[in-house]
């Protein structure tokens, strides 16, 4: 959780998509499975397939006792790789606050990037939905563009279309309070 100025509150925590994920992680499995084919079920594979893997791959002594092992040490290494997916897919938010907006995007392990910006900064927000699967599941990207020249976009968020109307929602709230701010007269 990020840390948050004095009277500062979480309106809305907006997340990717589980679609986001489970896209990453069907490649994974794919790669997974393969070998276990090619090992316990070459019938199932096309047999030009398994004839060049057969010349292409020579083994010296145990047969199966090597297929396993590779098999095991790349299994090894997609779950890894699955578990850099899950944390960039679970570290991934944007928070909307009462003040401002909080992005937080991971990049690797150990690589985070914070933004923030002020509600009242905020010039335009837009949603962009990829197509027909992604209209049908709710997912997309939002992008909100702020007083200077930047942009802040966040990929892949469940119901991109809340997240913006959240946003737009505090957006016009803070604009109403600024303007408040200047209108009243001073007392003397």
């Amino acid at each position: 959780m990020p840390p948050l100025e004095d009277n500062e509150q979480i309106l809305y925590t907006a997340r990717k998509h589980w679609f986001m994920l489970v896209g990453e992680s069907v490649f994974i499995a794919v790669l997974a499975v393969l070998p276990g084919l090619f090992f316990f079920a070459p019938h199932l594979l096309p047999s030009e397939f398994v004839v060049a893997i057969k010349g292409l791959v020579r083994f010296e002594g145990s047969y199966t006792l090597s297929v396993l092992l590779l098999w095991a040490i790349e299994l090894l290494i997609l779950t890894i790789v699955f578990f850099l997916f899950w944390t960039d897919y679970y570290l991934d938010v944007w928070f909307v606050t009462n003040q401002r907006v909080i992005a937080v995007e991971q990049r690797g392990l150990f690589n985070r990037n914070i933004s923030t910006f002020r509600l009242d900064m905020i010039q335009d927000a837009t949603v962009s939905v990829p197509g027909l699967l992604a209209t049908l599941i709710d997912f997309g990207a939002v992008t909100v563009r702020t007083a200077s020249s930047d942009s802040f976009r966040f990929r892949g968020a469940s119901a991109p279309s809340r997240l913006k109307e959240r946003i737009m929602a505090e957006h016009a709230r803070a604009q109403a309070e600024k303007q408040e701010v200047w209108v009243k007269p001073t007392e003397l």
